[in-house]
């Protein structure tokens, strides 16, 4: 990694920061950066969660577009692409990611908060997909998170408008589990997370399968996977350690 990512372990729970002054803006280096980290917790024997935070008082205020000017196509399409690709990878870890939200989450970082688990967001937080108005649109995945988190009618808003969303409404909405005091985020997240992983870990590790897993999948599978996960975990407790 170059450094704008930084990972410390602290088992059972890893805390990853983005770390890219003044703003955290996510160019295509820092993207690459996290992706290093993603494989680094993936492997941390004992790691069972992760939190997701920027420095300072910012999460990430999105993609940094300074990086494309003049630059061939392809390179945004690979910047999308490998986007498109660490999101996925923090959405289907089997790991339990917690984001940790403080000031702005913004375009790209917007989206790598929804394909956490979980979202902690401190009460001055928002939330913003301003992709349109500079001409761009959402290329993380934030059309299909933002769809699933939002609903129709407010990801509509929210994409086309880029109106920013509070932390307070992001949590009547239900994409924000928990909104905290200024400056309280990671360490809520942190506590939130090390709960998670104090719980029977074959179980949780089933739960959150089933509940990725479903999302690719038309609405009756999700039954199937219900099932298929209960024997599973039946089987190897009978079998024991």
């Amino acid at each position: 990694m170059s450094g704008t990512v930084r990972v410390s372990s602290d088992k059972p729970v890893a805390i990853v920061i983005i770390d890219r002054p003044p703003d955290n803006a996510l160019s295509m280096e820092t993207v690459a950066d996290l992706a290093v980290a993603i494989s680094n917790v993936e492997r941390g024997s004992g790691v069972r969660a992760a939190v997701l935070s920027g420095a300072s008082s910012t999460f990430s205020t999105g993609t940094d577009f300074r990086e494309f000017h003049g630059q061939e196509p392809k390179r945004l399409l690979a910047a999308a692409q490998l986007g498109q690709d660490v999101a996925w990878r923090i959405e289907h870890s089997e790991k339990i990611w917690i984001a940790a939200v403080e000031g702005v989450s913004r375009g790209g970082g917007l989206d790598l908060a929804l394909a956490c688990d979980l979202v902690v967001a401190a009460e001055d937080a928002r939330f913003e997909s301003p992709e349109v108005g500079e001409g761009w649109i959402p290329f993380f995945g934030g059309t299909q998170r933002l769809r699933h988190a939002l609903g129709k009618a407010r990801t509509r808003e929210a994409i086309l408008t880029g109106a920013p969303i509070t932390a307070r409404v992001a949590a009547e909405i239900g994409f924000v589990n928990r909104v905290v005091p200024k400056g309280g985020a990671l360490a809520a997240a942190e506590a939130l997370a090390g709960e998670i992983a104090s719980r029977p870990w074959p179980a949780v590790r089933a739960a959150k399968k089933v509940l990725v897993e479903q999302l690719d999948k038309p609405y009756r599978n999700g039954f199937l996977l219900e099932a298929q996960y209960l024997a599973q975990l039946l089987v190897d407790r009978k079998s024991g350690p």
